[in-house]
């Protein structure tokens, strides 16, 4: 009742906007929404009532607070929650409350630290305003995706208290696969053993890539050694298309990067082991990618040209 209380009292004092009363009290928006309106229909600021058994454990405030303090660091554990709110209760009634509140644990996406350096700030922030008036059916993503003899799931089920074993060869051989990815579709594939250098990627690019570009085409690659070769960018614009070059750490511009991420998964569930097999893998991988995959890629890591 105190902390609602402190919560109106800054309202009527006209401390501040709702949003940063919120803030301060860590809080939801909502939260002071909804009780000024308890305190505007019955005077009161004393939670409605509850509707019978034992009293939760966690507070209206309380969910509030976990609310905030998930925002705050959103992988902390379920006894960090627990101490940093400060609540007498287990760790079983802070997921509970999570799943209340809806924030279900989920895989956590690394993105480089380096993105916030000044610098590559305004590279990023260049590249998506040159390429925010291209037509997107004009893109043209080019990448790299590697994958070796040795490739198996990495999950499998086991009794409890027993761990998932499997083989895999000591040995591998290494294959890399270049392509290029449209809103129409993938296109200018080439696999081959070992790892791209330059004097490759420039013999790829002449004989693959070019004769599937179109005038005005817009090729997008990152700064890969090979891919600053001056011969393969030339290569391009006799071709009537240009390269854009991707920034550094970057790859949540590129939509070629989660289709690679579905390619991997069907590799290992192929767990190929020869090189022409790896190769039967990569062809089955990329049959599989749908328009419908290709246009959710490009709408999540190419919104800067996704306007038609």
């Amino acid at each position: 009742q105190d902390f609602r209380q402190r919560i109106l009292e800054t309202v009527e004092r006209g401390e501040g906007s709702l949003r940063q009363i919120a803030r301060r009290f860590l809080v939801s928006l909502s939260f002071v929404t909804r009780l000024l309106q308890l305190h505007r229909s019955t005077g009161s600021l004393r939670p409605r009532p509850h509707g019978g058994g034992n009293p939760p454990k966690l507070g209206p405030e309380d969910l509030e607070r976990l609310r905030e303090l998930v925002r705050q660091q959103p992988d902390a554990t379920l006894e960090e929650l627990r101490q940093r709110l400060g609540a007498s209760c287990s760790t079983m009634t802070i997921a509970r409350a999570l799943r209340t509140l809806r924030l279900p644990r989920k895989t956590k996406v690394p993105r480089a630290q380096e993105q916030d350096r000044p610098d590559v700030r305004e590279r990023r922030q260049g590249f998506c305003e040159e390429l925010a008036g291209v037509d997107p059916r004009r893109l043209v993503v080019v990448e790299e995706c590697g994958a070796n003899t040795a490739m198996t799931r990495t999950y499998g089920r086991a009794p409890v208290g027993e761990r998932v074993s499997g083989t895999v060869p000591g040995r591998w051989e290494s294959v890399t696969l270049t392509c290029g990815l449209r809103l129409s579709g993938v296109t200018a594939t080439l696999a081959f053993p070992g790892a791209t250098h330059t004097d490759l990627f420039e013999s790829d690019v002449e004989d693959v890539l070019v004769p599937e570009l179109k005038p005005r085409d817009v090729v997008i690659w990152d700064d890969l050694k090979p891919h600053q070769s001056e011969e393969a960018v030339e290569a391009v614009e006799r071709a009537g298309a240009c390269v854009v070059p991707l920034p550094p750490w970057s790859p949540d511009l590129t939509p070629v990067e989660e289709m690679f991420s579905k390619v991997k998964h069907a590799m290992r569930s192929a767990a190929a082991r020869t090189t022409e097999s790896v190769y039967a893998a990569f062809g089955s991988a990329l049959h599989d990618v749908t328009p419908e995959d290709i246009a959710g890629w490009f709408g999540d890591r190419a919104a800067y040209a996704m306007q038609l």
